[in-house]
């Protein structure tokens, strides 16, 4: 049996290709773990690594050799394009719906860019693999800089409350006021008297205001026995 030479112009090869991987793998998810995704560090290393080690097998691990007695052709490109459909199944469990709200998708496209990065390492384009993860990175980064200073200041989100209050009635004409002033759009605003001094409220309202903000626009009632406040999702 030969001995296997560690240091072969081969395994310094794979070597580079799978350390480098590992490197771009850490660098993408470096971005994603301190944001808080669902998908970090680990996830896009494996990730990267996986796509690099499959793409090397699909070059050199199934080269037909004819001097032994086999003959066929060799196709590097078939395990490789495994390697987008699988990543699929990967990207779709960091897709998560929250109400009206879907997460992950940019998490499931960080994880896609990353199997490409490490097919790119395992092929030796370490310039296309360079590139790619400093373009990622930018783009995750100052696209949501951008995204936080003039988007979302130019964009309201307006989004669905349900509100549920209970107080005085000598509180009616103060309440119709605070209403008028605070929300636009009322879906609906059902009252009722109970007790001939206790007015209970159900409210619909479509504004652009937070939670916290709308249970201190209510604050100011007196005798304000209860304030419940939940968010409708469609």
């Amino acid at each position: 049996m030969d001995n296997i030479n560690v240091f072969s112009d081969y395994n310094m090869l794979v070597l580079t290709r799978i350390g480098l991987s590992i490197f771009f793998g850490f660098m993408l998810g470096f971005e994603r773990e301190i944001t808080g995704k669902f998908a970090g560090l680990r996830t896009h290393i494996l990730v990267c690594t996986g796509a690099c080690v499959f793409t090397i097998l699909s070059i050199y691990g199934f080269k037909m050799q004819e001097e032994v007695g086999f003959v066929g052709t060799n196709d590097p490109a078939r395990i490789a394009a495994q390697i987008i459909t699988g990543i699929g199944f990967i990207g779709a469990g960091t897709v998560m719906r929250s109400g009206t709200n879907i997460l992950g998708i940019t998490t499931a496209a960080t994880l896609w860019i990353c199997a490409a990065v490490g097919m790119a390492c395992g092929t030796g384009e370490f310039v296309i693999a360079a590139t790619a993860t400093v373009s990622t990175m930018a783009i995750l980064i100052l696209i949501r800089i951008f995204e936080k200073k003039v988007i979302r200041q130019r964009i309201s989100h307006y989004r669905n409350f349900e509100i549920k209050l209970s107080t005085s009635i000598k509180n009616i004409d103060k309440l119709n006021a605070i209403i008028e002033k605070n929300f636009e759009k009322i879906l609906k605003y059902d009252k009722k008297v109970l007790n001939g001094t206790d007015l209970k409220i159900n409210l619909n309202v479509v504004t652009n205001v937070n939670l916290y903000s709308i249970n201190e626009i209510f604050a100011q009632l007196e005798c304000l026995n209860s304030l419940e406040v939940q968010e409708v999702y469609e």
